[in-house]
């Protein structure tokens, strides 16, 4: 008899180990940092303006790793998919490198500096959805503040959309990068950099 039960706890032992090696895999995104094709290494003058951005602020619900979608008012979060980091510095980083990649005559950074910057970018992002229709939407505001605190603080608000296909997570992620895209060119074209 307690032959026969170790016997059953091992055979149980063994299916679950085997379901959990069944499990789907895990896939882990990021929004992806553009290849762009010159390589550049220069030394920082003293007169470079350098423009530091701020990390991206978005609502607590979204700015966590999973991957979610949108169904009326309901949130479903990817079961075997993941960010690479939190929604809130992949979003930042991607704007930090679109930026720079644009605008050749300062320096942008999202890391800290030991000096003050001579501009600072601070974005917020109030809705970023995608819904199981495969409509997203990207609602933000920025501000970018001078050093010169007798030079004005620039204002902007942008409200984005973009249709695609939401069949995979990759679909998703890929639709969310469009619209990251598309709001840094508006955060470029309006900061203020002397050519």
């Amino acid at each position: 008899m307690f032959s026969l039960r170790r016997t059953a706890l091992a055979l149980l032992g063994s299916c679950t180990l085997l379901a959990g090696c069944a499990s789907p895999q895990l896939h882990v995104y990021t929004l992806g940092i553009p290849v762009h094709s010159e390589t550049k290494s220069f030394q920082v003058k003293p007169d470079t303006t350098v423009v530091q951005i701020s990390r991206v602020i978005m609502p607590d619900y979204l700015d966590c790793q999973d991957i979610i979608t949108r169904n009326g008012e309901e949130l479903r979060r990817s079961s075997n998919s993941r960010w690479a980091s939190r929604l809130s510095l992949g979003v930042t980083d991607l704007i930090t490198n679109e930026v720079a990649a644009t605008q050749h005559n300062a320096l942008f950074t999202d890391q800290p500096l030991i000096k003050a910057a001579d501009m600072q970018v601070v974005i917020a992002i109030s809705q970023f959805d995608v819904d199981v229709s495969g409509h997203a939407v990207l609602n933000a505001h920025w501000a970018i503040a001078p050093r010169d605190r007798h030079k004005p603080i620039i204002r902007n608000i942008v409200h984005l959309s973009a249709t695609g296909p939401v069949k995979t997570d990759a679909d998703t992620a890929a639709l969310m990068r469009n619209l990251v895209m598309q709001l840094a060119t508006h955060i470029s074209s309006s900061i203020p950099v002397a050519p």
